[in-house]
């Protein structure tokens, strides 16, 4: 049964959420507490240059790090699979956040998005010239890093992803033509541009850990679907107003985007939304249909079929980890599930 959800109530849940977070960070770091030290080292040494305005440039980035997710992950998993993890895991983790860093400047110039969770983005504060090559430079430091990982394996996978972190965007944008819609589009998109970086994360990570095809497999399942409900979170987030993100309710409507509580919601609907989502998505829609639309989800069953979607893909993912796997790392990654589908920003 999919019930009622209303701002309010959504809004409830964030702050009630808050403070697990904050728990659920602490436990998911418990393993690897020295490694993500000598992480945090490392990449910081990445931002720097003898030219200036690169220099200028680098720590403008540098002080906009995020929570470290993907690196995270990288360190988890080899570190639970072996206790001396190699130093092309170091490398590996760089190249995984220098990647997700060099997307999110581009995908700011595309988006015209002022702000990046809440501060300000490398377009706004400088132009979009200088925010593409400054993600071009991201990018080729993060095939630096790979290559230091001295793993033909990895140097092509990360490659790959690239093309295929850009196939996602692309598809989206694409989307915008169609007056259908689709949950199987929407999950091919967020495979594309979000869960294919978290599966490299687990799946590379666990190459350089030299174990079976088969352990490998199932590291790049959990990787994906923590990828997926990343994302589906991310979405369930535009339907609250966030101060973090500095993204007001609706944004992704605004922008032409339907993702799955709208889908759910209007697909379910005895009414015709036709004229609404094409207008939507040629970006004509009217403050009133967006928030006709917003509504109509939020009261709909839109977000809780969406949080429904994810706890079953949490499921999917813990059955995916090595049955071996020891404490406190199954707690660990069982908390990186919980924090990312409860988080507030």
């Amino acid at each position: 049964m999919i019930r009622k959800i209303t701002i309010f109530s959504l809004k409830r849940t964030f702050i009630a959420n808050f403070a697990a977070g904050m728990d659920y960070r602490k436990q998911i770091l418990l393993p690897i507490e020295t490694e993500f030290d000598v992480f945090k080292s490392k990449y910081s040494s990445l931002f720097s240059s003898s030219n200036p305005a690169i220099d200028m440039l680098l720590k403008f980035l540098l002080q906009r790090n995020g929570k470290m997710m993907r690196p995270v992950l990288v360190l988890l998993v080899a570190k639970s699979l072996r206790q001396d993890i190699p130093t092309g895991i170091f490398h590996l983790a760089s190249a995984v956040e220098l990647v997700h860093q060099g997307s999110l400047i581009h995908d700011d110039v595309v988006d015209e998005s002022e702000t990046r969770r809440g501060q300000t983005s490398a377009n706004a504060a400088f132009d979009n010239r200088l925010a593409v090559l400054l993600g071009d430079y991201i990018v080729s430091k993060s095939l630096q890093e790979v290559v230091a990982t001295k793993n033909l394996e990895c140097v092509h996978e990360i490659s790959v992803l690239i093309g295929t972190l850009s196939e996602g965007e692309i598809t989206q944008l694409d989307v915008l033509n169609t007056d259908t819609l689709s949950e199987k589009a929407y999950f091919d998109i967020i495979t594309g541009k979000t869960a294919s970086l978290f599966a490299a994360c687990t799946s590379l990570s666990a190459i350089l850990s030299g174990v079976t095809p088969d352990l490998v497999n199932s590291f790049r399942t959990y990787g994906n679907i923590a990828g997926l409900c990343f994302q589906i979170m991310d979405d369930i987030l535009d339907y609250h107003d966030s101060k973090e993100t500095g993204k007001p309710s609706g944004n992704d409507l605004k922008e032409g985007k339907f993702t799955l509580p709208a889908i759910y919601a209007l697909t379910h609907s005895d009414r015709d939304w036709t004229a609404h989502i094409k207008a939507i998505r040629s970006l004509t829609a009217t403050p009133q249909q967006i928030r006709e639309v917003t509504e109509y989800t939020l009261s709909n069953g839109g977000i809780d079929y969406a949080i429904q979607k994810m706890q079953e893909l949490k499921t999917q993912a813990l059955n995916a980890l090595p049955i071996q796997m020891e404490e406190p790392f199954r707690a660990a990654f069982t908390a990186y599930l919980e924090l990312i589908i409860n988080r507030s920003n």
